[in-house]
């Protein structure tokens, strides 16, 4: 009978170190994608609260230009409204490209999440159709005038409701996208947070638009 001379094959046991790579590899690979997620978290809420804090900023600017008398000092507010406004569409579209990022990992199927959505689509169109075109003729008028007081048909300008109105409604819908960050409600309080944040200071900017017309009523001579 023939016999194989030739020498057993040896067994040797896995190599640990060859045996647990790919599962290290795993791991690390899950840590490094759930630091990117944070990092990609982190910059979606900063992004959504600095266009919020720029927004009530930018209302506040509001307030130098509206109560502006003479047409240098209204020039200077508009300088100032428009350096607030620059890094805005920068943050927006942080906004939307961390979002479009995190909805990836599952956020699209939440309705707060499409609300938030469907809100940034929202501030666009006001932010197009209303606020940006009266603060681009505004200034215009206000290079053609010369030097002294407003005259009437650049106060009349400044003083037009529907880019007013169109601003509150961002910044209330900005307020409501950060609500819907934080808390990520259901379908019932998801679209009340936006529509309720707008509708209040659409609301508040009437009440104080009344107030004020108020005062400019004559008292009444006494008999």
């Amino acid at each position: 009978m023939h016999t194989d001379d030739r020498p057993p094959r040896l067994t040797h046991p896995a190599d640990p170190v060859t045996a647990g790579a790919p599962r290290r590899g795993t791991r690390v690979q899950q840590a490094e994608e759930n630091l990117m997620s944070n990092f990609v978290v982190f910059l979606h809420v900063a992004s959504a609260a600095l266009l919020m804090g720029g927004a009530v900023a930018s209302r506040l600017a509001e307030r130098a230009v509206g109560a502006a008398n003479d047409l240098a000092t209204l020039r200077g507010a508009l300088d100032v409204l428009r350096r607030m406004s620059r890094i805005n569409p920068a943050l927006a579209l942080l906004l939307l490209a961390s979002g479009a990022w995190l909805g990836r990992h599952g956020m699209w199927a939440t309705p707060w999440f499409l609300l938030a959505v469907a809100s940034w689509f929202a501030n666009l169109i006001l932010v197009a159709r209303f606020v940006l075109p009266h603060q681009r003729t505004l200034g215009m008028a206000v290079d053609r005038a010369s030097e002294g007081p407003v005259p009437p048909a650049v106060d009349a300008q400044r003083s037009a409701s529907a880019p007013a109105y169109a601003h509150d409604a961002m910044i209330g819908l900005d307020f409501g996208v950060l609500v819907l960050m934080i808390v990520k409600p259901g379908m019932e309080w998801a679209l009340a947070a936006p529509v309720l944040g707008a509708a209040l200071m659409v609301t508040i900017r009437r009440a104080g638009r009344a107030a004020g017309d108020s005062q400019l009523v004559p008292a009444a001579p006494a008999r």
